[in-house]
């Protein structure tokens, strides 16, 4: 083939594949405003993804989601371990009745996913040394994110480990309930602001030191006797709250 004809063919096809990723970041952009505007979100607030079929970030947290040994792996590149400071001054376990008031007033905190699905990383070590102390939720990015309980909006904060995160009480204020690594917050979103089990809160993401190919909610619950000090109290392991309960 002549030169002048090589050089042609190799400028048409150049030009053609960028055609074509301009094409395909078009389709992701319309395709997370989309996803944004099912919780009322404008479009400068959308997240870098939305979990669109064919989007390597949420394929990898789908296959990772099915299995364990492999969310495990992914996930310990998380430094973020217990993002509530541990209160010595609780040190009295929780009755068996409350416990079961706590696990019946609670929901799985990510839409779509459920209790059969999650896998307790509670006592996994983040960073090498440290108790993660919280579940991980895998979920494609812009999954939305719902209050797990009734309650209210205790602070919105934005840490290097936990990136978006919301603090929450529990309806009788006994208990403070931390979702981390959003992409965004639902619209509207308050401190102070009333929450109804199942209010969408935000959506599932990246920010902080979550892995990037690993789009997950960081969900922690810990006991409290003052909800003013949102940063502090006794974690619990949020597992065996929502999991399902053993058949007799």
């Amino acid at each position: 083939m002549p030169a002048h004809t090589r050089t042609a063919l190799l400028l048409a096809l150049a030009a053609s594949a960028c055609l074509k990723i301009e094409d395909s970041s078009s389709h992701s952009a319309d395709s997370a405003a989309a996803a944004l505007g099912n919780l009322g979100r404008s479009d400068s607030a959308a997240p870098r993804s939305a979990g669109i079929p064919g989007d390597p970030l949420a394929d990898s947290a789908m296959l990772i989601r099915g299995n364990p040994a492999l969310a495990t792996q992914a996930l310990a590149q998380d430094t973020a371990a217990s993002l509530i400071t541990p209160d010595s001054s609780l040190a009295a376990q929780p009755s068996e009745s409350d416990l079961a008031a706590l696990r019946a007033a609670l929901i799985v905190p990510v839409s779509g996913v459920a209790p059969s699905a999650l896998h307790d990383t509670y006592a996994e070590l983040r960073g090498g040394t440290r108790q993660h102390e919280a579940l991980d939720i895998l979920a494609p990015r812009g999954t939305p994110v719902v209050s797990a309980a009734n309650g209210r909006v205790l602070k919105l904060f934005t840490s290097k480990p936990g990136g978006l995160m919301v603090y929450a009480a529990d309806a009788g204020e006994h208990y403070i309930l931390m979702y981390g690594h959003l992409d965004a917050y639902a619209p509207g979103l308050a401190e102070g602001q009333p929450l109804r089990q199942g209010q969408p809160i935000g959506v599932v993401g990246t920010t902080g030191n979550a892995p990037a190919n690993v789009p997950h909610l960081h969900f922690a619950i810990a006991r409290s006797i003052d909800v003013k000090q949102w940063w502090k109290g006794a974690p619990m392991d949020p597992y065996p709250l929502l999991a399902p309960l053993p058949r007799p």
